[in-house]
Formats: structure tokens, C-alpha cells, sequence
């Protein structure tokens, strides 16, 4: 179980990477897409008929993509003023009923995400004229990668719990 969680852990970091690198590629492009959307707007006075709509589908694949590396790194926030007065085994019965829950609001983000996509893949976006399921897919990619995170957050914790015990 050990060397599965150690090569699972070291997957979940190199997909980490992988991520944050495209992330910083999305961020560029949308960046250079509203520059030019103001260079054209307003210097040239001949606006890009699609340079808002990309800009706008780009920002919810980052914002997507940025909350699973946030699961990953363990970043989202929390009220934790009542967790640190419980006791060693309330926290981790907290953080248990954390875990599930987020993993079921994922495996439902997962789950429509699909079925959203598959009803919109003959839809066309109105300005680029490419399917909306692009746009959409960000759901179920987003929702998968949170997922394997939160899985590899829960059995490093399961192997720590075990290594303690």
C-alpha cells in the first residue's frame, strides 16, 4: 500500500506541474487576447468580433483548472477557529466528513459535467463558431483533476493515520 500512495503522490505532483504549466500558458494567451481586444478597440477602432468571448471561456478553464491544483495543494480556505478547539480524533472526523463531502460535490461536477457537454457539443459559440462542449468540458476536466487530488490527499492521510497507529 505504501509504494502505491509513494508512486500515486509522485503522479499527483508531476500532473501538478503539468497543470500550473498550462495554466500559465491559458493566463498568457487570455492576456494577450485582451490586450489585442484593446489595441483593436480602441487604437485601430475596429473591435475582434471574438476576442471577448475566448477571453471569457479561457478565464473559466483557468479558474477550473486553478481550483484543482489548489486541491492539490491543499490551498482552499477554511474556517478553522472550531477545528483547532477539537480534539485529535473530532479533526479527523471532520476532515473525513470534509473529504466525502467534497468528493461527492465533485463526482456530481463530474458526473453533469459530462452530460453537459455531450448536450452541447452541436451547439456552436456565437462568435468563434467552435462547439460549446470545449467550453463546457472544463467541468468534468476540472471536477476529474480535484478528484484525483482529493484521492491522493486521502491516502497519504490513510498511510500517515496507519504509520501513527
Amino acid at each position: 500500500m505504501k509504494s502505491f500512495v509513494r508512486a500515486l503522490t509522485k503522479f499527483d505532483g508531476i500532473l501538478a506541474k503539468g497543470e500550473a504549466w498550462v495554466l500559465i500558458a491559458l493566463v498568457a494567451v487570455m492576456a494577450g487576447i485582451v490586450f489585442l481586444q484593446v489595441v483593436y478597440r480602441y487604437l485601430l477602432t475596429q473591435p475582434l468580433h471574438w476576442s471577448e468571448e475566448m477571453a471569457r471561456y479561457l478565464f473559466v478553464w483557468i479558474s477550473l483548472l486553478g481550483a484543482a491544483m489548489s486541491v492539490q495543494r491543499r490551498g482552499h480556505f477554511g474556517m478553522d477557529f472550531f477545528y483547532q478547539m477539537l480534539p485529535s480524533k473530532g479533526r479527523r472526523f471532520i476532515a473525513c466528513l470534509v473529504y466525502l463531502l467534497v468528493g461527492i460535490v465533485m463526482l456530481v461536477l463530474l458526473v453533469y459535467g459530462i452530460v453537459l457537454v455531450g448536450k452541447t457539443a452541436d451547439q456552436r459559440s456565437p462568435a468563434m463558431e467552435i462547439s460549446m462542449g470545449w467550453a463546457y468540458a472544463c467541468l468534468p476536466v476540472g471536477a476529474a483533476l480535484m478528484s484525483f487530488h482529493l484521492l491522493s490527499i486521502l491516502l497519504q492521510e490513510a498511510v500517515k493515520k496507519e504509520e501513527t497507529s
